[in-house]
């Protein structure tokens, strides 16, 4: 019987979820609605579907901890929206999956077989326009990466700009060494004076 634990705020979502999977006979499913009461749980579970938006604790920092604990763990991130944070997010963690809320149960079911056969399967679909190729013009910087680089120059701390981003300080520090290497920059001095060359920034009159 495989165990799978769905932690998820919306009630109706993670119970509709957990009713879905059980249906199949082979799972057997449990439901929490905050990270911190999975991470209190004492079970071993095959798979977590993990709610990326969450008020105690996000599926992000949830799936550093259960990483933490256990490399190998399977975490598929589920997800109401689809951009290119979250991309970048699920690639940073290295987490089994992502799918969508709206995905079919058939859609899931596949994606919780691949995962259990070590394949880390994002579903292009829900990329697809998000996802092109990065503007070159942009150095290899997302959006998000220029909002940081904009809110650094208007000097903002790392926990400022992580509570104005819904972020963790540690998701700041990761994206803001990422912004230094793609700059060849090493201070936020230095990234700031790059980026106005680069015309990344206007600079301000």
């Amino acid at each position: 019987m495989l165990k799978i634990l769905i932690v998820d705020d919306h009630y109706l979502v993670g119970e509709g979820t957990k009713t879905m999977l059980e249906s199949e006979g082979e799972i057997s499913a449990k439901y929490v609605s905050t990270g911190k009461e999975a991470l209190s749980l004492n079970e071993v579970f095959d798979i977590y579907i993990v709610d990326i938006k969450m008020p105690d604790m996000t599926g992000i920092e949830l799936s550093k901890e259960l990483l933490k604990k256990n490399e190998k763990q399977k975490i598929i991130l589920y997800t109401g929206f689809a951009d290119q944070e979250c991309l970048e997010l699920f690639t940073e963690i290295g987490v089994s999956g992502i799918i969508s809320k709206t995905a079919t149960k058939s859609e899931l079911i596949q994606l919780i077989h691949k995962v259990l056969t070590d394949q880390t399967i994002i579903p292009l679909s829900i990329f697809k326009e998000k996802n092109k190729n990065i503007n070159e013009e942009s150095h290899g910087l997302s959006e998000r990466d220029l909002v940081i680089l904009k809110a650094i120059s208007e000097g903002l701390t790392n926990k400022e700009i992580a509570e104005k981003l819904f972020l963790s300080d540690r998701t700041i520090e990761h994206r803001l060494s990422k912004i230094y290497k793609a700059l060849g920059v090493k201070t936020r001095g230095e990234a700031i004076t790059r980026a106005i060359q680069l015309k990344l920034l206007e600079i301000k009159k």
